[in-house]
């Protein structure tokens, strides 16, 4: 039986505003290729086509060729129409091919999404790698796929919402994403993000024990699973060995949240000689000095935090169970210890005034880091602050609007206007990044033909970016 594994046709247009493409890149969808692998594991024939690399027709053309008895799409909010659109015309030349899909935006729908597209025969919702599998076994042995954990189906026209399937406890027990499915060679990722290419994508936990205002948790919301520290270096190794990789980013919501697993992933990076660079997220409570100093040892040269602001009520607003100054010293902390920092702000948070976003710009040029992004809060279905959005006139619901890179300001609080939002953010990056201090730190610190180029991109997508003046 011939699987298809599918991302609907995209462009870096399609979710970055105009003048920042330029910094812009793209990473295989590694959930789906997860899949793929628990699928071909499990005797399927999987074909992987990702929509970075076609148009519409080229993608429709590609299926009709390949001519899978299943085909499933990854989905996010804002393609959602296009999948629909996709599944249509599927169906057209292939009337008898069981469609499927997954990710944030069907996750979030709920069987709603079997309602609202006619074409499309089941929902897998959250972690997909062992629904897929019992739904394509289901297909296979010609039985119902009725009690399958985990999806919603169409059964005889009728929609049916199966049990909900518990997460993954052991994920040591999946084997790698099947990334010789991907084009590897068609990929890029941001700059900023990476130190060296070539550089490969690991997810070594599940989960988060958070429950932040804005997130959606595909993986668990206060629930957090891990990878012990072997496994995940088995998996780092098979990249340098099999791809050359020479940088590696984590996924993780945080990867420090357990640090003797944190210290442990290290020691075994060193331990078996393994020379990459590596990139993780953090919490701003969950690092110490000797972490970070066996970390930084073992090539850990940038930690993401997320700071969102500089106001203590609004980061009581997002719920983020942290304060100013525990941000304060973590990033001080990081530095001191040789680490970068990529920070990253928020503005337009319920209840934040133009003021308030002016003090945070001020934190963020006091914190200095490597690099810095600058946001407008989004929305997103199936999320804490969609149904608080959703309460406002002045939100548009249009989910192909929303997007932390894109160009519309999809909401505002009442306290300031979407113009409002739009200025701080280009307040922000003019006054971060045009300080002669960030630029010759930045200047002295290259190590990389990738963070040279980071560098040119990265000017000529600021002064576009900052030309800009909305009307407050």
């Amino acid at each position: 039986m011939k699987v298809m594994l599918i991302v609907p046709p995209w462009t870096i247009c399609d979710i970055r505003a105009h003048d920042t493409q330029g910094i812009a890149g793209k990473w295989p969808p590694i959930g789906t290729l997860y899949i793929a692998s628990v699928l071909r594991n499990d005797g399927f024939e999987v074909v992987f086509k990702d929509g970075a690399f076609y148009t519409h027709d080229e993608l429709i053309q590609d299926i009709c060729k390949e001519k899978p008895d299943a085909l499933g799409a990854f989905v996010i909010a804002m393609f959602w129409e296009r999948a629909q659109s996709l599944f249509h015309d599927v169906k057209k030349c292939l009337p008898d091919c069981y469609t499927f899909a997954g990710g944030h935006g069907p996750s979030a729908l709920g069987e709603t999404a079997l309602k609202e597209c006619p074409d499309l025969d089941a929902v897998v919702f959250s972690e997909g790698e062992y629904s897929t599998r019992d739904l394509m076994r289901c297909l296979q042995d010609k039985a119902s796929p009725v009690g399958v954990a985990g999806i919603a189906v169409r059964v005889d026209g009728t929609i049916i919402r199966n049990p909900d399937r518990p997460f993954i406890d052991n994920l040591d027990e999946l084997p790698m994403p099947a990334m010789d499915l991907a084009y590897l060679k068609g990929y890029r990722p941001s700059y900023g993000q990476v130190l060296y290419l070539p550089s490969m994508q690991v997810i070594s936990s599940r989960g988060c024990m958070n429950d932040c205002l804005y997130c959606y948790r595909l993986m668990g919301r206060n629930i957090l699973r891990y990878r012990s520290p072997a496994n995940v270096v088995d998996e780092i190794e098979h990249y340098v060995k099999r791809y050359g990789a020479r940088d590696i980013k984590f996924w993780d919501e945080s990867f420090t949240y357990d640090r003797d697993r944190a210290i442990g992933i290290s020691e075994e990076l060193l331990r078996r000689n393994i020379n990459v660079s590596w990139w993780i997220s953090a919490r701003a409570d969950t690092v110490d000095a000797e972490m970070l100093a066996i970390m930084k040892k073992a090539g850990c040269w940038c930690i993401n935090f997320g700071v969102e602001s500089g106001v203590q009520k609004n980061l009581d607003t997002l719920r983020k169970n942290l304060t100013v100054e525990q941000i304060i010293d973590a990033v001080q902390l990081t530095h001191e210890t040789g680490i970068k920092t990529f920070t990253t702000y928020i503005f337009g948070i319920p209840g934040e005034t133009f003021e308030d976003g002016l003090k945070t710009i001020e934190l963020a040029k006091k914190l200095n880091s490597f690099i810095t992004e600058f946001f407008p809060i989004s929305p997103f279905p199936g999320t804490d602050l969609w149904d608080l959005a959703c309460q406002s006139h002045s939100f548009d619901k249009d989910v192909r609007k929303i997007g932390l890179l894109k160009e519309e300001i999809a909401y505002s609080p009442d306290t300031m206007t979407h113009a409002q939002v739009a200025e701080l953010r280009r307040l922000a990056f003019k006054a971060y990044y045009m300080r002669p201090a960030f630029v010759w730190r930045y200047l002295t610190g290259i190590r990389s033909w990738f963070e040279l180029k980071a560098l040119f991109a990265g000017a000529k997508t600021l002064m576009k970016f900052t030309r800009k003046k909305e009307n407050c």
